[in-house]
Parts: C-alpha cells; sequence; structure tokens
C-alpha cells in the first residue's frame, strides 16, 4: 500500500519544500542585461532589457518598461530597505542607472529620471506586472509579499525587493 502513495507523497513533500522556500527567499527573478563588453560583469553601460520570473525551471516575462526596470534592477542591487527619497538619491548617483544604455550605438536616450514622487506609482506598476507573471506561471503570490512596503515610525514608507535574483548577460 505504501509503494501506491510513494509518488504522490514525493509530490506532496517537494511542493511544501517549494512553499517553504517561496516564503524564506521569495520568488526567483532573472535580470538580463545587454550591450556589456564580453570578459566583464556588470558595468555602467550595460542595458537592463528584460527581467523574468524563473518557475519550475520556466522563464515568464514581467512586463516592465524601461523606468520600472531600471528601479527594479536597483532595488535588487540594493537589499535594504530604503525611502522614496533615499530610492531617488541613489539611482541619481548610481552609475550603472545613470550610464544605463550608453553602451548602445544610437543617440537615443537610455536612462530615465526616477522622482521620490514617483516611486510609489512605480512601486504600484512593478507590483500589477508581477501580479500578470505570477497569475501567467500559476504561482499565487501577493505581489504586495514581493515589493514590500513597510511603514516607519514616522510618515515615511519604506521599500524593498524580496526575492532571489541572479543576473545573466546576453551577448
Amino acid at each position: 500500500m505504501n509503494d501506491k502513495f510513494a509518488q504522490v507523497i514525493e509530490e506532496v513533500e517537494l511542493v511544501l519544500a517549494e512553499s517553504a522556500q517561496l516564503i524564506e527567499t521569495g520568488p526567483q527573478f532573472r535580470i538580463v542585461h545587454d550591450l556589456h563588453v564580453p570578459g566583464t560583469n556588470c558595468r555602467a553601460g550595460e542595458e537592463i532589457s528584460v527581467i523574468l520570473l524563473v518557475y519550475r525551471s520556466r522563464v515568464y516575462l514581467v512586463k516592465l518598461s524601461l523606468a520600472l526596470r531600471i528601479l527594479f534592477d536597483y532595488l535588487a542591487r540594493h537589499r535594504l530597505p530604503q525611502s522614496a527619497a533615499q530610492i531617488e538619491a541613489g539611482i541619481r548617483r548610481d552609475f550603472f542607472a545613470a550610464r544605463h544604455g550608453a553602451n548602445a550605438r544610437t543617440r537615443q536616450k537610455q536612462t530615465r529620471r526616477v522622482s521620490r514622487s514617483g516611486v510609489k506609482e512605480y512601486v504600484k506598476r512593478i507590483r500589477q506586472a508581477l501580479g500578470m507573471a505570477f497569475q501567467e506561471a500559476g504561482l499565487n503570490l501577493d505581489p504586495t509579499g514581493v515589493l514590500v512596503s513597510e511603514e516607519t515610525v514616522g510618515n515615511e514608507v519604506i521599500y524593498r525587493l524580496k526575492a532571489a535574483v541572479d543576473w545573466t548577460h546576453k551577448d
């Protein structure tokens, strides 16, 4: 009788382990950079070409505009919670964000300014795109638990990305 249920038990254990990992680390994302110099790691001048949700060995596009990709990448690289003012200042002085896409041979501007007042709206839009990607993947996750907003003792809200992220480069 145990042999009949062995596969079912294994599958249930796998789902439980997967759920525990999602709770602990959050979902897995892959940020793909383009326009990089071969033989180097992430450097200023590259372009954030796409952000992907990785779930059960499949990838799902997180449909974000350029400004939202820059903010997502910034939050993934700077893991401590930050206020909108800190995010605005951080992106402004971040060499990667300031020179985003500079390796392209086009004159089209590849950077976007992220204002303190715009951060709240950008967070809302990123969550909307995350929700769409989660739904497509069949992943029952709340985007507000992935891109987290926390109130401080004062009037300020701080934001952080709760996810596992890796970066890849396409040549």
